[in-house]
């Protein structure tokens, strides 16, 4: 009853993830320069947001589906995910909230899929994590830099600000990169302290 639980659980929190994107795609078709899905879909895969909102989507089809990815796995998923929301409402949500589909796109990418993903991991994810663990979460954030950055010197569109290299110059965005990087280190730290504080008193995630 816990797997077949969790199982229904997670499919939930993929459909999520996908309505948001879906959500996202369509209503960025109002752009007149994103007419073309082709051009639109490129646009929007140089965000962090959105490739992790795609990583939930496929990462909690496949738990739903009884393909679990690992504990590890999740784990870092959530790290992810997690820091898009704390990112976002503390330094980037604008003062005046969005209208209409773009409002509810918002919504699910930066605030409901990081508390659905948190909510099934306090429920069902495995807290076995080790600290040897926490490298290999940060590959995605730093492959994202890199991905990111490898692009904005092909077409001289940078996702955010701080990855800007024709502004900053190459010396401080490899710093801004290495404190991002940082950041999501010691969050990383915060999440194996909760996993351990709460280790025993979950049911054991699907397998």
């Amino acid at each position: 009853m816990t797997q077949t639980t969790a199982r229904t659980a997670a499919a939930a929190v993929a459909l999520l993830a996908a309505a948001a994107l879906v959500a996202q795609f369509i209503d960025s078709g109002t752009n007149p320069d994103l007419a073309d899905p082709l051009i639109r879909l490129w646009r929007l895969g140089r965000y962090f947001t959105i490739l992790t909102n795609t990583l939930v989507a496929f990462s909690f089809a496949a738990i739903a589906l009884g393909r679990h990815p690992g504990d590890s796995w999740v784990a870092g998923v959530l790290l992810s995910i997690g820091m898009v929301g704390l990112v976002y409402h503390t330094l980037l949500a604008p003062e005046v909230p969005f209208e209409g589909l773009e409002f509810w796109a918002d919504l699910g990418l930066h605030t409901l899929v990081p508390l659905a993903v948190l909510g099934w991991w306090l429920v069902w994810g495995g807290k076995a994590l080790r600290p040897g663990q926490v490298p290999w979460w940060l590959l995605w954030p730093a492959g994202y830099c890199a991905y990111a950055l490898v692009r904005g010197l092909i077409d001289g569109r940078y996702p955010y600000f701080f990855l800007d290299i024709g502004r900053f110059g190459l010396a401080r965005v490899a710093l801004n990169v290495a404190g991002m990087v940082l950041a999501f280190y010691l969050a990383g730290l915060v999440l194996l302290v909760l996993a351990r504080l709460l280790s025993g008193r979950a049911p054991a995630a699907p397998s």
